[in-house]
């Protein structure tokens, strides 16, 4: 007699039986909430059609969006040597190559005692390729402020991981003698000591093929992974007829020249963040729905990062890919309003976050396969206010964040010279964008707008003219707010509390 399944293991088996039809229950569909939006709805949840690589088993379904690898398996060369269409993790596409490290270590023989083992070598060149400074860096990002600096962090952590993810693979015993790839030369740099050991007499023209293709397509990989935070849970989709993942090449060499010559602009990230999500989505836009799941601005979520994006397991249309486009393509155009110091007010009176209504909607964008999200505020009089996310996405970047709550000026705060408190509904409510006036000589003016609603925070980035508006701290850190941003027009600091 068999003994019952547990509740647990019934859920996985359900899962594993879901995973070869569809991303979506029709029937059941649950709402997928913002945590860092109060909870607002977006689209249901879905559940990714993950695909199982061959050898490489079992799936398990837990946790769930990503699938666990079980066993003590290993791909198939055959894996290695094109990785077949399908719906992958980060960890799958790491491990789907092992034949080809497993293959070159396995070639090059018994290592001599007291050296070195060579899988140990091949690895730490990994690493080193990986890195974002140092002779070998593939992507030189160094050590910066701002996007750049952001950026690597990032791709620090993914090195980082995908290490890892090498060096827990469990080696392969049945190796192929004869795996030959010719792999054109992409001018990564070897350590010494991987070419010491390629160019030495235990290896051939052969194995440094192997060697170069393994190193290239583990960096394309990481590459591909840079956009998104959460970058272990992403389902990435390798199309049918394609090249596996040098499918990323294109994108990668632009963005690489975005980060070798000058700023890194958003656009070049949500456009890498693509290539293995929605290829054939229109270039641009801040966040888009692709046939696994919602990619949106990581902030959004509660996350401190300015730049990076996020995956979601949800959709919010059943069907076809979706870009999420700014509702006005150059904000400097749009339509504005100058606030005004007679509609300062001596304490803000915003009604209780608990009597705000939020929501979000969408409306068609320029092109059929494009949507406008907007930011839907009911506010304590009953008026309706609508910001644009894409807008919001802009207003966070373009911010400029207080270094210290605690960071001070004592003239300055002593006695609020120069503050104007303003109201964060009447800001809402004015047409457009708002504008400050310009700054006068001599003078640091600063437009406070208090706000405790973590809503209405993200309203007013999308609101307030992404000029000069700094965010963070309290009333009592204003001395900190007159040394950021730009001295040309007067600043709006949007700050804690009511």
């Amino acid at each position: 007699m068999q003994p019952p399944t547990s509740p647990s293991q019934n859920k996985k088996d359900q899962h594993l039986r879901e995973m070869g039809s569809t991303a979506l229950d029709a029937t059941m569909p649950s709402p997928y909430r913002l945590a860092n939006l109060a909870g607002l709805a977006i689209g249901h949840s879905i559940l990714p059609t993950w695909s199982r690589l061959a050898g490489l088993g079992p799936v398990d379904s837990s946790p769930v969006p990503v699938p666990y690898i079980g066993g003590s398996s290993v791909p198939l060369i055959s894996t290695a040597i094109q990785t077949p269409p399908g719906v992958y993790s980060a960890r799958q596409l790491v491990l789907s190559l092992s034949p080809l490290l497993d293959s070159i270590v396995s070639r090059l023989g018994q290592d001599a005692p007291g050296d070195t083992p060579a899988r140990s070598v091949l690895v730490d060149g990994l690493a080193a390729s990986l890195a974002t400074s140092g002779r070998e860096s593939t992507l030189p990002l160094g050590r910066s402020d701002g996007v750049r600096g952001e950026l690597a962090r990032q791709v620090n952590r993914i090195a980082k991981t995908i290490v890892q993810h090498v060096r827990e693979a469990t080696p392969s015993s049945i190796t192929d003698d004869n795996l030959n790839i010719r792999s054109p030369c992409e001018g990564h740099i070897w350590t010494p000591a991987v070419a010491s050991l390629l160019l030495g007499p235990r290896s051939s023209a052969e194995l440094m093929h192997l060697y170069n293709e393994w190193l290239h397509r583990l960096i394309l990989l990481r590459d591909s992974l840079l956009p998104f935070e959460n970058f272990d849970e992403v389902p990435l989709q390798l199309p049918p007829g394609g090249r596996g993942i040098r499918e990323a090449e294109k994108e990668r060499k632009q963005f690489l020249v975005h980060s070798l010559t000058g700023n890194i602009p958003n656009a070049a990230i949500v456009d890498l963040a693509k290539v293995f999500t929605g290829p054939d989505l229109l270039r641009g836009g801040y966040g888009f729905q692709y046939a696994q799941g919602l990619v949106l601005p990581a902030f959004i979520s509660g996350s401190s990062s300015a730049h990076l994006l996020r995956y979601h397991a949800a959709k919010v249309e059943a069907v076809g890919d979706v870009l999420f486009e700014y509702e006005n393509k150059s904000y400097i155009e749009a339509p504005k309003s100058e606030v005004a110091d007679e509609k300062a007010v001596t304490r803000p009176n915003l009604a209780p976050s608990g009597a705000l209504k939020t929501s979000l909607s969408f409306s068609k964008g320029r092109q059929s396969a494009s949507r406008v999200v907007e930011l839907r505020l009911e506010l304590g009089s009953g008026k309706c206010v609508v910001v644009d996310l894409g807008q919001i996405t802009r207003g966070r970047r373009y911010a400029y964040e207080l270094l210290s709550q605690g960071e001070k000026s004592a003239a300055s705060d002593s006695d609020e010279d120069g503050v104007v408190i303003h109201n964060a509904a009447d800001l809402l409510a004015l047409p457009g964008l708002v504008v400050s006036p310009r700054a006068k000589e001599g003078q640091q003016k600063l437009h406070v707008v208090p706000a405790a609603d973590a809503v209405v925070k993200l309203a007013l980035l999308g609101k307030l003219y992404p000029e000069n508006v700094v965010i963070g701290g309290r009333r009592g850190s204003l001395g900190a707010a007159r040394g950021a941003g730009k001295g040309f027009s007067e600043r709006f600091v949007i700050v804690d509390g009511e």
